[in-house]
């Protein structure tokens, strides 16, 4: 059961509680909040924007509670470098510290609306359709994973230039994403 609280405050006792509307996703990264803009394929933090409306629940192991709160609309550099500051941005931010340490402790659960979950979906499948020109659906944790490590690379191609290494990095970098997109296809 889904209790309401004076100042918009929404919590269960039960993840399931949640259910039917959302369907909840345990977090484990901060990528899991954000989705490729328009009808993108390429994997750079420009194309990222945070996914609308999305809900999570924060779970509580002292009153043994889940609250239900509604992601804010970060800039995906503010979470991926929150040591980085900005003419916007001081990187100093507790929301933004609460939050990662909140996917960091496995206590963040995100909950995802039907059109949400559709429109995964149809992220993964266009993924899938422009690296290997054919049918099918990139899954979900793999694209994850290959989405840090774009945006790794991209931060060391643009921040790490000249430093001895640099070469070698990179490499290591794309021979690790490669090895990834590898992954995915099916073995026949």
């Amino acid at each position: 059961m889904i209790h309401d609280e004076p100042d918009d405050v929404h919590w269960a006792d039960d993840i399931k509680d949640f259910q039917p509307e959302y369907t909840p996703v345990k977090a484990w990264s901060i990528l899991q909040l954000y989705t490729l803009k328009g009808r993108t394929s390429t994997l750079t933090k420009d194309n990222l924007i945070p996914i609308k409306y999305l809900y999570y629940c924060v779970y509580d192991p002292i009153v043994k509670r889940f609250y239900k709160r509604l992601a804010r609309p970060y800039p995906i550099e503010n979470l991926l470098y929150p040591d980085r500051p900005t003419l916007t941005f001081a990187g100093d931010d507790q929301a933004i510290t609460n939050l990662t340490r909140y996917i960091d402790d496995r206590n963040l659960t995100i909950l995802y609306s039907t059109p949400q979950i559709n429109d995964v979906s149809d992220l993964l499948k266009r993924l899938w359709q422009a690296n290997f020109h054919t049918e099918g659906k990139l899954d979900y944790k793999l694209y994850i994973q290959i989405l840090s490590l774009s945006l790794k690379l991209e931060d060391f191609q643009n921040n790490q230039k000249g430093i001895t290494g640099y070469r070698t990095v990179i490499n290591q970098l794309e021979t690790a994403i490669t090895e990834l997109w590898q992954k995915a296809i099916p073995k026949i």
